[in-house]
């Protein structure tokens, strides 16, 4: 049997350790993928990721039932990454373009080689508009939710997202022609 995300939580707070452990399962690899592509260090990404879960479990009280489950654990994803940028002083722009994106080796060698093209132009952006690229594009949430999650204006994620599309057209562009 299939359980929502709403079903687990619910035995999460009534003491259910399997609905935790399958909660975790079903959502770890993406909050990790996330982690590591804002990071650029897999071994922090994991890291990370283990904080979000355990502040996931610490606060699952405060996780209110109206509230979509996905945008409320990418929130405290970003925020335990912003939480790292901020202890680790990696928010000055200068070391901006020095993390790299964490690789897989189970990709086609025409996908790699794309793909790195890619996520280099994406590490060429400022660390707000990757951040925006990244949610948008590789977690598909709307800018809305971007918005709400980052604390962020929903004018200025949209505005964030526009320029970083402008920007990566004209790297990706001199790449691929």
């Amino acid at each position: 049997m299939e359980y929502s995300d709403f079903d687990l939580i619910n035995g999460i707070k009534n003491g259910d350790k399997d609905a935790l452990s399958l909660l975790v399962r079903r959502w770890y690899p993406q909050i990790f993928r996330y982690c590591c592509k804002v990071i650029g260090n897999e071994q922090d990404a994991y890291d990370i990721t283990q904080d979000v879960f355990v502040s996931v479990l610490q606060n699952i009280e405060r996780f209110h039932i109206w509230n979509k489950f996905s945008s409320w654990l990418f929130t405290i994803a970003h925020n335990k990454c912003m939480d790292y940028f901020r202890m680790r002083k990696k928010v000055d722009s200068t070391q901006e373009t020095e993390a790299g994106f964490c690789t897989t080796t189970s990709v086609l060698e025409d996908q790699i080689a794309i793909s790195n093209t890619v996520e280099k132009a994406i590490l060429q952006l400022p660390k707000m508009q990757q951040n925006v690229i990244i949610l948008h594009y590789f977690q598909q949430f709307t800018c809305k939710e971007i918005a709400q999650m980052t604390s962020t204006p929903l004018p200025t994620i949209k505005s964030r997202l526009s320029v970083a599309k402008k920007t990566l057209s004209k790297l990706l562009w001199e790449d691929f022609r």
